[in-house]
């Protein structure tokens, strides 16, 4: 009797504590803001702190499967040309020497339809 109570027990915590994992993963929003409304935003001569604080993270690809961007050229990129990229879009900033914004750049990006095999590879890092 012991252990079939035990047994009980078990089983509704590793159902709650799933379905309380399956709800912090349900509602957890973008920890960034990497789209349009953050790139309008960002000015010219601001400094790569401030757009890190309007975008809510360092520069970085976000993107939690594969996309496309719309191609845009960028011909004449900088070492000191920082991107962020998220599943919305990318946006590119160049600064100059004494790290201020000289140009900035916004492309849309459309995530790419994957089977549910290719995502289980990707997630599993299977090439």
């Amino acid at each position: 009797m012991k252990k079939r109570r035990c047994l009980w027990i078990v089983v509704v915590l590793v159902l709650l504590l799933g379905a309380g994992y399956g709800v912090l993963w349900l509602t957890a929003g973008p920890r960034h803001r990497i789209n349009k409304e953050s790139f309008e935003r960002i000015q010219e001569g601001m400094t790569e702190e401030e757009v890190e604080s309007i975008i809510g993270v360092p520069a970085g690809d976000y993107t939690t499967g594969p996309v496309v961007v719309r191609l845009m050229l960028i011909s004449f990129m900088s070492p000191q040309c920082k991107s962020w990229k998220s599943n919305v879009g990318q946006i590119v900033v160049d600064f100059d020497s004494r790290g201020l914004i000289t140009w900035k750049r916004y492309m849309d990006v459309t995530p790419v339809e994957e089977s549910l095999w290719d995502k289980l590879r990707r997630w599993l890092r299977i090439n």
